[in-house]
């Protein structure tokens, strides 16, 4: 809680060798080039206001003596808070660069609050109102015997919650935390204060670094919220008539389950996320935490194994049944099941055009980039395939895949987990002869719209729609090419939806259409 901050690196913490006239940390920490801070926020230290104008500054990324990374972060003045700062005061802040974010979700990076400020200055007032469980933290290094019951001046803890009541300055002086901040009014919002945040902030453990940290508490509203808004994003969504994650699943605990796992930043499968969503939704108190702060780092994270061995969980009831099992989803196998989400570089070396073969009976696969052909597939395993929103096709050879580098290939990995035309299974012969397409996609569920666009975009191009088979699943037909809302869809790629209903007429009732169970 209580940093030092240096004016220069350390001895230990320099790549090169030589002394260089730079003194070792414990030599720095007792001198006049060290300054002293309190890390507020992983990005904000708070230290006094000549501290706060030091150009550069040094702080090592933990204190706890088990931790031999040695890893420093630079830091700057922090312009925007000391600018409302007062003409007069004794402290300032400091910019901690480069530090790494916190995901709540892939594309929602936070900062972790570390400390709760308090309005309590006064000896006394601390002393009255002081818990049990408060204990000292004093940088005096008064031996344990003569501080163990005595009440820091400037922190206390409630349990493993520190809380900044004053701030000392060099000279002995202390600075009241809460007089000084106050007036600042641009402190961000997610900085923890002890009268409105203590009681209900939820904590957060990283169980592999022993960090602790907290945030403000939110309701279950709010969290549902959070989700809804990805529900909405159109370019998660898609267009009417494309594929996506969210038109695919019905109900919100579907939705949120597949977003989760587009959105995870360990990228682990829609495997169990499902029953994460719905024992986060069905908590009792809720735990007033993000849902996958929860999952990692709040009382989700061994849930699963708590229940596995005393049995408190209600079992999963009407349409949950069917899912995994909660006994499945233990954190074990829940990590193990990563996805690896294509990166530009990678979806180009998967991307494919089609050609006829010489005497045109044929339609050819060849991958852009190499413009060698697709491989041959096993006999009841066919290829990947999606079909993104500009009509072009990526192929996943399944037996090139590395899975056990990458894990199991899945359709949300190749298009990041955005909107498609089409996503399924694509059958191939030798020499890159294209066999059959079906529509087998559990991420995506296409209809027979899906179907349709691709068979015209072949029938574009000039190629023979009889060449492969065209595998339907089972329950489709041409009534459903007539009931189709075709007006509707607003897929830019295709432009006149006349021509689709009467090619979804057409494929339906062509001889390579085949039905087949999904």
């Amino acid at each position: 809680t209580f940093l030092t901050v240096y004016t220069e690196l350390p001895l230990q913490a320099q790549k090169l060798g030589g002394d260089g006239g730079v003194e070792t940390i414990d030599e720095q920490k007792n001198s006049k080039n060290a300054c002293k801070g309190m890390l507020l926020r992983d990005d904000i230290i708070l230290t006094t206001h000549e501290c706060s104008q030091t150009p550069t500054l040094y702080f090592q990324s933990s204190t706890r003596k088990q931790d031999t990374s040695n890893q420093f972060f630079e830091t700057i003045p922090h312009t925007a808070l000391n600018a409302n700062m007062g003409l007069h005061s004794k402290l300032g802040f400091l910019k901690v660069k480069d530090v790494p974010y916190h995901y709540r979700f892939l594309d929602q990076p936070v900062r972790r609050a570390r400390m709760f400020l308090s309005l309590r200055s006064h000896p006394d007032v601390i002393r009255e109102v002081a818990d049990d469980d408060d204990y000292t933290h004093d940088a005096s290094k008064e031996s344990s015997s003569s501080s163990s019951n005595s009440i820091s001046p400037y922190i206390t803890c409630k349990g493993h919650r520190p809380i900044v009541h004053n701030f000392p300055l060099p000279n002995g002086e202390m600075v009241p935390i809460g007089e000084e901040l106050l007036t600042v009014g641009l402190l961000p919002d997610d900085i923890l204060w002890e009268h409105s945040d203590l009681d209900t902030a939820p904590a957060l453990k990283n169980h592999d670094t022993k960090e602790r940290w907290w945030t403000k508490a939110i309701t279950l509203e709010e969290g549902e919220a959070e989700f809804q808004i990805y529900f909405d994003r159109p370019e998660l969504k898609g267009p009417e008539g494309s594929l996506s994650i969210v038109r695919a699943h019905d109900g919100f605990i579907g939705k949120a389950s597949g977003i989760s796992e587009s959105f995870d930043p360990r990228h682990r499968g829609e495997f169990c996320f499902f029953n994460y969503v719905v024992r986060w939704m069905d908590q009792k108190p809720f735990s007033g935490m993000h849902f996958m702060d929860w999952v990692d780092y709040g009382t989700g994270r061994s849930l699963f194994e708590r229940n596995k061995k005393n049995k408190f969980l209600p079992d999963l009831k009407g349409d949950m049944i069917g899912q995994n099992t909660d006994d499945r989803c233990v954190r074990t196998r829940f990590n193990a099941r990563t996805l690896h989400f294509f990166n530009d570089a990678e979806r180009n070396e998967h991307e494919i055009y089609l050609t006829p073969s010489k005497n045109g009976d044929e339609v050819i696969a060849r991958y852009r980039q190499s413009d060698e052909v697709v491989g041959p597939s096993e006999e009841g395993n066919p290829h990947l395939y999606m079909f993104d929103m500009n009509k072009q096709i990526y192929v996943v050879d399944k037996n090139l895949w590395d899975k056990k580098k990458y894990g199991k290939i899945k359709h949300t990995a190749v298009l990041d987990g955005m909107p498609a035309l089409s996503a399924g299974e694509a059958y191939f012969k030798e020499h890159g002869v294209l066999d059959g397409i079906n529509y087998s996609s559990g991420h995506y569920r296409p209809k027979i719209a899906a179907l349709t666009m691709m068979y015209q975009w072949v029938k574009d191009q000039g190629l023979d729609t009889a060449a492969f088979q065209w595998v339907a699943r089972k329950q489709w037909s041409t009534k459903d090419c007539n009931e189709t809302d075709w007006e509707s869809m607003e897929i830019d790629a295709f432009d006149d939806m006349k021509v689709l209903k009467k090619a979804c007429q057409e494929v339906s009732k062509s001889p390579t259409w085949i039905l087949k169970e999904d």
